[in-house]
C-alpha cells in the first residue's frame, strides 16, 4: 500500500527547512518520521532527493511517497539482541536502548521494539490488538530505559489495569537547561495537542473545569538530584539533573512539563532549545525506575537501570556545581 503528497512551495515560504516545512502539512507522520522517509529518498524536491535541512524555493515541488507494508508483516520477527533485565512465565522487563521506535510506522516496518519481541518471544504475537503485542506502555523513540512485556494475554490485561488504576510508578532521569529551583515540586497542568504544530503537545494552565474533551489531566512530580555546568573555555552553561514521576501518562509528558517550567529536557529537538547548550543526539531522558504489583502472586517488583553510556557520558563532560 502506499501512500503520495505532492506541494508546491508558495512565494512567502522560501527558505525554510524542508522537514519543518512538511511537519506543518503532513499531520499524519511525525517529524520523526518525516526525517526517516527522507533519509531513506521517499522524500524530493523537484525529483531528486533531499537532505532534512535543505532550504526550500520559491515554487519547487516536494513530492512524499510512503510504502507501508500490509499489516502481517508487522509481525516478522527482527533479530535484535535484547537486555531483558527480568523474565518469567507471565512477563518481562527489558531495557530499551535508545534510537528503537517502539512500534511499527511508516518508515518504521521492521525494526522496531515489537519486532524484535516477535523474536525473542514468537507466541506474543498473538497478543494484544492491532500491532502493540505484549507492550504494555511506550517510551519515545529516544527515551531509554525499562519497559515492563506482558507474555500472556491474561497477564496483559491485568497489568493494564494497574496502569489504569494508577498503582504502576515509574521513575526518570534528565537534565534539564537551567537551574531548576525549587529542588522538589511538580507541575499539574493539562496537555493536548498543540493548536498550530499538530504532532507536538502543549500545555494549557489556564484551561477551565471541567476540562474540554481535547484535553488532559498530566501529574509530573520532580526531585532535584543535582546541578552541573558546562565548562570552561567558552561561555558555562547551567544544567539540573532530576528524578521524576509522571503520575499520568500522557503523550510526551515530561518533555512538555519540563519545557512548560522554562527548562526543557537536554537534547530534545521538539520541545528544547533552538540552540543547544550540549552536544547530544537525543534527549536526555531515561526510564530508570518500574515498580508494580506482580499478577501471579502479588509481590511489588522494583525494577532500576542506571543510565546508559551515551548519557553518562554527556554527564562526564559537565563539572558539579557545589
Amino acid at each position: 500500500m502506499q501512500r503520495e503528497w505532492s506541494f508546491t512551495v508558495p512565494d512567502g515560504q522560501a527558505c525554510d527547512r524542508l522537514d519543518r516545512w512538511l511537519t506543518a502539512r503532513i499531520t499524519d507522520l511525525s517529524r520523526t518520521q518525516l526525517k526517516n522517509l527522507i533519509q531513506v529518498g521517499q522524500v524530493t524536491v523537484d525529483g531528486h532527493p533531499a537532505r532534512a535541512a535543505t532550504r526550500l524555493k520559491a515554487q519547487q515541488v516536494v513530492a512524499v511517497r510512503v510504502t507501508e507494508e500490509p499489516p502481517a508483516a508487522h509481525g516478522e520477527p527482527y533479530a535484535l539482541d535484547l537486555d531483558v533485565i527480568y523474565e518469567d512465565d507471565a512477563l518481562a522487563v527489558i531495557d530499551k536502548p535508545p534510537h528503537l521506535v517502539m512500534h511499527p510506522s511508516p518508515g518504521h516496518t521492521h525494526q522496531t521494539l515489537s519486532n524484535a519481541l516477535v523474536y525473542r518471544w514468537p507466541g506474543i504475537r498473538q497478543l494484544g490488538t492491532g500491532q502493540r503485542l505484549g507492550v504494555v506502555h511506550r517510551l519515545d523513540r529516544d527515551t531509554s530505559g525499562l519497559v515492563l512485556i506482558a507474555l500472556t494475554d491474561h497477564i496483559l490485561h491485568q497489568l493494564q489495569a494497574q496502569f489504569q488504576a494508577r498503582t504502576v510508578s515509574k521513575g526518570y532521569t534528565a537534565l534539564l537547561d537551567g537551574f531548576l529551583e525549587p529542588e522538589a515540586g511538580h507541575v499539574d497542568v493539562p496537555l493536548g495537542r498543540h493548536p498550530r504544530h499538530r504532532q507536538r503537545q502543549a500545555a494549557f494552565p489556564a484551561a477551565p473545569a471541567p476540562l474540554p474533551r481535547s484535553l488532559r489531566t498530566a501529574f509530573t512530580a520532580y526531585q532535584v538530584d543535582g546541578y552541573w555546568q558546562s565548562r570552561p573555555p567558552g561561555r558555562v552553561f547551567p544544567f539540573t539533573q532530576v528524578a521524576l514521576e509522571p503520575r499520568t501518562g500522557r503523550t510526551h509528558q515530561i518533555r512538555v512539563h519540563m519545557a512548560y517550567l522554562g527548562h526543557p529536557v537536554v537534547g530534545d529537538a521538539t520541545y528544547g532549545l533552538r540552540k543547544p547548550r550540549l552536544s547530544l543526539p537525543r534527549q536526555f531522558l531515561h526510564a530508570s525506575r518500574l515498580a508494580f504489583d506482580h499478577p501471579v502472586h502479588g509481590k511489588r517488583m522494583c525494577f532500576r537501570s542506571a543510565l546508559p553510556a551515551d548519557l553518562a557520558q554527556a554527564l562526564a563532560h559537565l563539572d558539579p556545581v557545589v
